[in-house]
């Protein structure tokens, strides 16, 4: 999602009341706010020409190979393709999420084209940055009395019929002597993974082991399903179209809709 925002807040700044919006230019606003792209097309329709000065595009492409959002996170393709976007440019905020959903006068929505390849993922999750992120996740999701751990190694395995691995190490956070050195565990574990009306994903044959210890069906049966409507109370209506996993490639194709949020002041009047 943060790719997505990205994508659209570099669209919507150069939408100007001077109505400066060509391809070039958001092509070139978006390359300054990603730490790299190898390949970049945008294509921006408009029908009459002076719809931009109003807010308004009839239709947006964006098409990137080897785009890294942040460094060391490598993503193989990510493609956006908008319906026609309305936005009030004496309100416009499109710094994070909130502000974009401030600045609609109507629903924007579009699609979203996601490829991610095995090695990308595997040499970002080697990168300090992006291990330090996930360590902060981990802290503020394990429960304060139980010891800390920080991630030693941490590997995800693609593999044929949509099947991913995951494999981590981890090491618990304390003074180590000889006697009582730091404690270690080995987590795998393995599952299949299913759309289901474009509105939840489903787990299927998940497995796994801790310290080559079998997790019992009854522990992993809380990870089965993820339903996407979690995210309408953030405004965001999503559908996964197709979801595709290989031996070496993740490849993902949803419909996402934003929804306008009126401003605190609206809000009053109403």
């Amino acid at each position: 999602m943060e790719f997505f925002v990205i994508f659209l807040s570099s669209l919507l700044t150069v939408l100007s009341p001077i109505g400066l919006v060509v391809d070039t230019v958001v092509a070139k606003t978006i390359r300054s706010q990603v730490n790299d792209v190898e390949e970049l097309a945008v294509r921006i329709d408009n029908t009459p020409s002076y719809q931009p000065i109003q807010g308004k595009i009839d239709r947006v492409r964006i098409a990137s190979r080897g785009i890294e959002p942040i460094e060391n996170f490598r993503i193989e393709a990510l493609e956006i393709e908008t319906d026609a976007i309305d936005v009030n440019i004496n309100n416009l905020q499109a710094k994070n999420l909130k502000g974009i959903r401030q600045s609609l006068r109507k629903p924007l929505q579009g699609g979203l084209r996601l490829v991610i390849k095995e090695n990308d993922i595997n040499q970002a999750l080697e990168s300090d940055e992006i291990r330090a992120r996930l360590q902060k996740i981990i802290n503020s999701i394990v429960p304060e009395q139980v010891p800390e751990f920080k991630i030693l190694t941490l590997r995800v395995e693609f593999k044929p019929e949509n099947r991913l691995g995951i494999k981590v190490e981890l090491q618990q956070l304390k003074e180590s002597d000889e006697e009582n050195p730091p404690e270690t565990i080995e987590l795998s574990l393995e599952a299949g993974f299913k759309t289901e009306d474009g509105r939840s994903l489903q787990v299927l044959d998940l497995n796994g082991k801790l310290n080559d210890r079998t997790l019992s069906k009854q522990f992993l049966s809380r990870f089965e399903q993820f339903d996407l409507a979690t995210l309408e109370k953030r405004g965001i209506m999503t559908r996964l179209l197709q979801l595709k996993v290989d031996d070496e490639t993740l490849d993902l194709v949803s419909f996402i809709r934003l929804e306008p949020l009126k401003s605190e002041g609206e809000s009053r009047k109403q």
